[in-house]
């Protein structure tokens, strides 16, 4: 199942991340508890990189100078030095043949991965790829599929997947969070990650799925009702489940980033974002409910030890309940940006200009999904430097994106 992977030795977390060149935080955050009290070992693995003969052949719509492009572009964004915004926009081209876009919970556990890559990669090689766009794929098992990991059911929908709380569990005392190289699901995702990487090498990006936030993962295993409860009664058992979900946390997202950044054409994730180094798109959607209080001692030294080990760390902010927390956000040294996303039956980003400009304000980048009036919207009101829009209209010819890319950008 593992073809390329190699067992070589079974150190602590602590030496795991520093031979992936991450960044020492706390103790706290090195081990990971396991339900015998002890501290937990986690195998480590080399990649072996895919070579030219191996890959099979996608027909992508990208030339290697447009990677250069990307690589040069994306970059000066990062560093401050790009002084415009960063457009991705896509255009999708007819279907040869029947594609199903659900997320990857819907298929069988023992469906081949070659199927459900065989089925994306037509979708693939039909994408016209327009200004700062880049082929990528995400591993899409659902919001916060680490929960799957440790022990929680999972159904699905087209669109997203559902993880249920553990079953005979009355307090939180009785979660004990241990990793399971044998759990279903995490093989699952590590298998189809490597299979794409291996399939299509340096051709597509294939993003790290989404693992999920701290407390979403122990809103998902202990019910959200009942852990918003917990969050009074119970406050030191939710510090030491938050703290050692984030040490595994650390671990499972390490060892997806050996795979996926092994054919060296920069990092993605779940997020539309590219980065030269290990980044990820973090969250808390589980905030949108809590306290400014409660963000500060429950959520943000997760955050902090997930930065500290990531080059390029962002935020996923959903939603106008979790502005309260912004201003803790902006504190973050590491954190290099936020995504906003107003939610659903609010107005678009573009009619958030006094929360975009706090965060540009506050030095951080910033990504939006926009239309082209809204992003025209914003490049007049704001100015475009240090923003990622994410243009969402999907009407477009790839004529038309072309000319609005070039027209945006002078």
């Amino acid at each position: 199942m593992y073809e390329g992977l190699r067992p070589e030795s079974r150190p602590s977390l602590t030496s795991f991340a520093s031979t992936a060149n991450y960044r020492p935080v706390s103790e706290q955050f090195r081990t990971v508890l396991s339900g015998k009290g002890g501290f937990q070992s986690f195998p480590v693995y080399t990649i072996s990189i895919p070579q030219p003969e191996e890959i099979m052949t996608i027909s992508v719509r990208f030339t290697e100078q447009d990677w250069q492009r990307i690589e040069r572009d994306w970059n000066a964004w990062w560093a401050g030095d790009l002084d415009r915004a960063l457009v991705v926009l896509e255009t999708h081209a007819p279907l040869a043949g029947s594609a199903d876009t659900s997320t990857l919970t819907k298929f069988g556990l023992d469906t081949p991965a070659d199927v459900l890559l065989d089925n994306w990669q037509n979708i693939l090689e039909g994408v016209n790829y327009h200004g700062d766009a880049f082929p990528k794929w995400r591993v899409r098992f659902g919001p916060g599929v680490m929960a799957a990991f440790l022990g929680s059911d999972v159904s699905w929908t087209p669109d997203t997947a559902w993880f249920w709380p553990l079953e005979g569990v009355d307090s939180l005392k009785d979660i004990r969070i241990q990793y399971d190289p044998d759990n279903l699901w995490w093989k699952r995702v590590k298998e189809v990650t490597l299979r794409a990487v291996e399939r299509w090498g340096n051709q597509v990006l294939v993003g790290i799925t989404d693992i999920g936030g701290s407390l979403d993962i122990l809103a998902s295993l202990r019910g959200s009702q009942k852990l918003l409860l917990d969050l009074t009664d119970e406050p030191g058992e939710v510090d030491r489940l938050a703290r050692e979900i984030t040490a595994l946390w650390l671990f499972y997202y390490a060892e997806l980033e050996r795979i996926t950044s092994s054919v060296r054409r920069g990092n993605t994730c779940w997020a539309p974002v590219w980065s030269p180094k290990p980044g990820y798109m973090l969250q808390s959607d589980f905030s949108y409910m809590i306290s400014p209080r409660m963000f500060r001692r429950f959520v943000l030294p997760d955050l902090e030890a997930c930065c500290a080990r990531l080059d390029y760390g962002f935020y996923h902010m959903d939603g106008k309940g979790e502005l309260p927390h912004l201003d803790m956000l902006i504190g973050i040294e590491r954190l290099r940006g936020i995504q906003w996303q107003p939610g659903d039956g609010q107005p678009k980003a573009e009619g958030w200009l006094d929360v975009l400009a706090r965060i540009r304000n506050g030095g951080k980048l910033c990504q939006v999904f926009v239309t082209r009036q809204g992003a025209i919207k914003i490049q007049k009101e704001l100015g475009g430097k240090g923003f990622l829009m994410n243009i969402v209209d999907d009407d477009m010819s790839p004529e038309e994106a072309e000319a609005f890319v070039e027209h945006f950008r002078r």
